[in-house]
């Protein structure tokens, strides 16, 4: 099975957040519990992992302009156990084809408990790795194992206020 990949969805972009608060929905809980989650604006993909092969996401369809928070399977979907770690990077590109390394954001353990659900947490630091005219994700993972056939990985964006 080869990688694939969904376009980006941006979610709660409609949400009545003050213009002062800029991209981030302050998140409260209620009195019944209920978080508010589905508020936080964010960019969303999914991905269907294939072992070690180089897994791209589509270029970002919005500008990165602040330090970025990249959550690796918060939906905790199974992954195989025992999956193995899959390096994370930022890559950005001049003109779409030939991307380079921005930044070495991460090695995920994508093989967490039992079940083999694992999250993982990164950080974009636009300060110091900057910009380019099309930048995207690129996971690499190191076992045969590091598969997501049946179900995918939702990779989520919270870009910082800016």
């Amino acid at each position: 099975m080869a990688y694939a990949t969904s376009k980006w969805t941006t979610i709660a972009s409609n949400s009545s957040t003050p213009a002062a608060v800029g991209e981030n929905v302050s998140i409260i809980q209620t009195a019944t519990g209920a978080s508010g989650t589905n508020g936080h604006v964010r960019h969303e993909c999914l991905l269907w992992m294939d072992g070690t092969a180089a897994m791209f996401t589509e270029p970002f369809d919005w500008s990165v302009h602040t330090d970025a928070t990249i959550v690796l399977n918060a939906t905790l979907n199974d992954i195989t156990a025992d999956a193995g770690n899959v390096d994370v990077d930022m890559q950005g590109s001049i003109d779409g084809t030939n991307y380079v390394k921005m930044q070495d954001l991460a090695t995920w353990d994508a093989g967490g408990g039992a079940a083999g659900e694992a999250i993982g947490h990164l950080v974009y630091d636009f300060d110091t790795y900057g910009k380019m005219p099309y930048m995207r994700l690129a996971l690499t993972g190191d076992d045969a194992n590091c598969t997501t056939a049946a179900t995918n990985v939702k990779i989520n964006v919270f870009m910082h206020n800016g």
